[in-house]
C-alpha cells in the first residue's frame, strides 16, 4: 500500500531501524545492557553516588519527628503518605559534622530488599550511566568513619566517588521494621 507520497508502507526503506541505521553510520547500536544508572549526592564537601534501582523517590526535608533514643545518625522519622520512616543522617553516620538543612538539603527514599529508609543528604547533582568498566567493586583504603558504607568507586577521567551501598547503610543502622512497617512499605 502507498502513502500519500508514493512510499510503501512497512517498506524497509523508510522503516525507523533504517533511518536510525542511517543517522549513525550504519554502525550497530551499543548495547546498554550493563550500564547501571547512579544519582550523583552531596555529603559535606564530598561527592557519592547511589545506585538508581534502590531510589523510590526523592523528597523535600520536611518536618522530622524526634525520636528519643534514637542513634546519633537518625535524625528522626518522617511520614510518607501513612508509611512512617526513619530518616538517616548521612553526614552523622560517616562521622562528619552536621549542619542544619539548606534548600539544597533532600531526603532520598531507598529501599532494600522489603526495609525502606530516608537518607538525609546535602544535594543531589546528576543522574549518570556508568559502564562496567567505569566501576571498580572495592571498598575504600582504611578504617574511617563511613569507608564501610562504600562498596565500590567510580572512575570517570580524573573524577572518582565513592558508590554508597544501601544494603550496608540499613545494616548498620540496627533498623529492622516491624512486621506491619514491611507491609506498608511494599504497597
Amino acid at each position: 500500500m502507498d502513502d500519500f507520497y508514493g512510499s510503501s508502507y512497512g517498506s524497509e526503506s523508510n522503516s525507523m531501524f533504517a533511518i536510525r541505521g542511517d543517522l549513525d553510520g550504519g554502525k550497530e547500536t551499543q548495547d546498554y545492557a550493563d550500564v547501571k544508572q547512579f544519582i550523583g549526592l552531596h555529603i559535606g564537601e564530598e561527592e557519592f553516588l547511589l545506585p538508581i534501582e534502590v531510589m523510590n523517590e526523592i523528597i523535600m526535608v520536611n518536618q522530622l519527628t524526634f525520636v528519643p533514643g534514637a542513634p546519633r545518625f537518625i535524625e528522626g522519622v518522617i511520614n510518607l503518605r501513612g508509611t512512617i520512616l526513619p530518616a538517616i543522617n548521612l553526614r552523622s553516620m560517616m562521622g562528619l559534622k552536621t549542619a542544619p538543612p539548606t534548600s539544597h538539603s533532600r531526603i532520598i527514599i531507598a529501599h532494600f530488599e522489603e526495609i525502606m529508609i530516608g537518607l538525609i543528604v546535602d544535594g543531589i547533582t546528576y543522574v549518570i550511566s556508568l559502564k562496567p568498566d567505569d566501576v571498580q567493586n572495592q571498598t575504600l583504603p582504611g578504617k574511617g568513619p563511613g569507608t564501610e558504607l562504600i562498596s565500590g568507586i567510580s572512575k570517570r577521567g580524573e573524577k572518582v566517588n565513592g558508590i554508597l551501598d544501601i544494603a550496608k547503610i540499613i545494616s548498620d543502622t540496627g533498623y529492622v521494621p516491624s512486621a506491619g512497617d514491611a507491609a506498608d512499605a511494599a504497597s
